[in-house]
């Protein structure tokens, strides 16, 4: 029997059923979002008995799921995992445009950062963006895809976990266009993606603020950095790179960045590529109360005004590769 559950007794986050298609040991219960007199439910719509989930591989396989579905929040981890080996399946497949397969892994690494930074998601789903990133740069390294045609892939909203997967996206082509070793290529992803991770322990009105920050304000929006870098080192699975990628990336090459006042050297070199790539993704992505500006406009403006702020070797490099035939 179809049970409502109301929404206020449960958290439930939507899924992507064409997800499922490869199945596994790793099952649980599926919902789809009704309203009735007013009141928003959650339908179960499968169980975790075979037949259940036989049921979701033929609704798949139909093409006709136009319903949008939802899991309960505690078995995100279960989705996830199930998310990454549809992704796996998807890039050994030759059939598949290589278009298509970035925009999917894509929108799986936006989703996982979605729920960490609005679902109060553990931290352990971060392993699942870890694994999504690695299948990206599985997909990237096989094709001459460059900074200027994987932009063309990503949200040109700014929210924080858009951002993050942007950053990620963008330092990892980085290290592969430059021809970094393989770990190298895996930390500039990883702490790409991770490099706003202290946000999460910000109040999300003051992070969306529209309007101008007090200085206090300003000063919490400011923990961020060190906040990113003491979560990072407490979940003892990241090394240094990655660490640093988020307590340095707000630091300016001349100094007077934050949280230390580092300059040149001093900071280290991923924290120099993330802050090249964490400003241009800023800059060229739309907010409330500012319109996105165009990659070339972006680029001069980092250039001339900003320069400063940059390793000029790490920004040259990136603007020689923003070509569209590069």
């Amino acid at each position: 029997m179809k049970t409502g559950i109301d929404e206020q007794q449960e958290l439930f986050r939507p899924i992507d059923l064409e997800l499922l298609k490869v199945g596994g040991a790793e099952v649980f219960d599926i919902f789809y979002k009704t309203t009735a007199f007013g009141n928003t439910q959650f339908v179960k719509f499968a169980s975790t008995h075979p037949s259940h989930q036989d049921k979701i591989r033929k609704l798949i396989e139909s093409g006709e799921n136009n319903q949008e579905f939802h899991i309960r929040e505690e078995d995100l981890g279960k989705y996830h995992g199930l998310a990454t080996k549809s992704l796996r399946t998807m890039i050994t497949n030759p059939d598949i445009p290589f278009e298509e397969k970035t925009r999917k892994i894509y929108d799986v690494s936006k989703g996982i950062m979605k729920d960490f930074f609005e679902s109060n998601a553990s931290e352990k789903i971060l392993h699942s963006s870890e694994e999504v990133m690695d299948i990206m740069e599985e997909c990237l390294s096989g094709n001459e895809a460059g900074f200027h045609s994987i932009s063309m892939i990503t949200n040109k909203d700014y929210y924080t976990y858009t951002h993050s997967v942007n950053v990620g996206l963008y330092c990892m082509s980085y290290g592969i266009k430059t021809k970094m070793g393989p770990n190298d290529i895996k930390d500039l992803g990883v702490g790409g993606m991770f490099h706003d991770l202290g946000k999460s322990k910000i109040d999300a009105d003051l992070i969306n603020k529209n309007g101008k920050l007090t200085d206090d304000e300003f000063e919490t929006i400011k923990s961020h950095s060190f906040l990113g870098a003491e979560i990072l080192d407490a979940m003892q699975c990241y090394g240094t790179n990655v660490i640093r990628m988020a307590g340095e990336h707000h630091e300016k090459f001349k100094g007077k960045g934050y949280p230390k006042g580092l300059v040149g050297d001093e900071i280290s070199q991923f924290a120099r590529i993330c802050k090249v790539m964490d400003v241009y993704d800023a800059l060229t992505t739309r907010r409330s109360y500012k319109k996105a500006m165009a990659p070339f406009e972006a680029l001069t403006l980092m250039g001339k005004q900003m320069v400063d702020e940059f390793d000029r070797d790490i920004l040259g490099t990136f603007v020689r590769y923003m070509g569209p035939d590069l």
